[in-house]
């Protein structure tokens, strides 16, 4: 409309009123894009086997687990709210690398983001009342992931792995190679054939058979299967092209 409004004396209050408009919606556009980029998501790029995000109050104990269970080195305070951003680090566990992400006790909304894709979630509390209470934030940021609780100040190390890992329903199956042995963790109920692609897509195509090893009744016992056969945790498959 200013463009094609005439330019003389009898339009001046036109055009005043619509570069007035014009100047309040490029405002207000300018707002939108802020608000928008301010709603942006904290991505925390996956590694490893499987991704655990450990929520908690602050004081928890996060911190001091983190360092006990991976190699990151997140700062430990007598004061409150110490950690302000993600802290990312690997945890072994047989074998395998599980990434853990601290998320900061102050909830923000784009960290909480990265809950809704791990999977799975460790609630990392003190008491019955912190469960409750962390309980009522995964369902207020609509968090439906697997979830598992843990105690620091009661549990051992050791036994957290486990937890973590029981609640991620993985299965540790070992392959043989002429190098020797090395782990692969699956979800429990896969099959030879997700084993086989995940170690090379062409291994479906060109593959035969699979000698594996598993022990039974107090023995181990080798067998000859198929790309359908249900593997157990820690089964050990030869793969033959």
């Amino acid at each position: 409309m200013i463009r094609l409004c005439p330019k003389h004396k009898g339009s001046s209050n036109v055009l005043s009123q619509l570069h007035a408009r014009l100047a309040k919606l490029k405002r207000e556009a300018i707002a939108r894009a802020k608000q928008r980029r301010g709603r942006k998501t904290e991505g925390v790029q996956k590694e490893g086997e499987a991704q655990v995000c450990m929520l908690g109050k602050t004081m928890s104990g996060k911190s001091w687990l983190m360092r006990k269970l991976t190699e990151a080195k997140p700062e430990l305070a007598a004061h409150s709210f110490t950690t302000t951003r993600p802290v990312v680090g690997m945890m072994t566990w047989r074998g395998v690398k599980i990434q853990l992400v601290e998320i900061p006790a102050t909830f923000d909304a784009p960290y909480m983001s990265v809950c809704r894709t791990a999977d799975a979630i460790a609630l990392i509390v003190k008491d019955e009342e912190d469960e409750d209470d962390m309980l009522v934030v995964m369902k207020n940021f609509y968090i439906r992931r697997p979830h598992v609780t843990v105690n620091p100040w009661t549990e051992d190390p050791d036994s957290i792995r486990e937890k973590l890992a029981h609640t991620l329903r993985l299965i540790i199956v070992h392959t043989k190679s002429p190098r020797g042995l090395s782990s692969m963790s699956l979800p429990v109920g896969s099959n030879v054939s997700k084993f086989a692609e995940r170690i090379h897509k062409d291994f479906i195509k060109h593959f035969r058979f699979a000698f594996l090893w598993r022990m039974v009744n107090g023995q181990k016992r080798r067998m000859q299967v198929g790309l359908s056969y249900v593997l157990q945790d820690g089964d050990i498959v030869e793969l033959h092209m």
